[in-house]
């Protein structure tokens, strides 16, 4: 068989092999952060001080989706509302000579 050959299919065979391994440590950390996102929710849920039937209410009225989350503001939104600012940013002008170039 030709040597090149056979050396790109040995280096094939070994990357493969690592995809297999760095897939798996990909599967691993995906559960830890599972773990540490629902850790860090029950962390916060009991920081609470509710009382069982409380918190059994809060938490249905979550999974029934009564409850107002309040969103996050993105930087701009956050200023405007600093400000008093409603108007949204101004967006910027389309250029004329573009308009030339769609019609060539």
């Amino acid at each position: 068989m030709n040597t090149k050959l056979s050396r790109v299919l040995d280096e094939i065979a070994k990357t493969e092999e690592k995809i297999a391994v760095w897939q798996g440590h990909l599967e691993e950390l995906n559960i830890r952060k599972k773990q540490l996102e629902d850790a860090e929710i029950i962390k916060t849920v009991r920081s609470m001080k509710l009382r069982s039937r409380e918190m059994l209410a809060f938490l249905e009225s979550i999974q029934n989706g009564t409850v107002p989350v309040p969103l996050a503001q993105t930087g701009v939104e956050a200023e405007q509302a600093e400000t008093g600012n409603n108007s949204r940013p101004e967006e910027p002008a389309e250029r004329e000579d573009k308009e030339d170039e769609d019609k060539d």
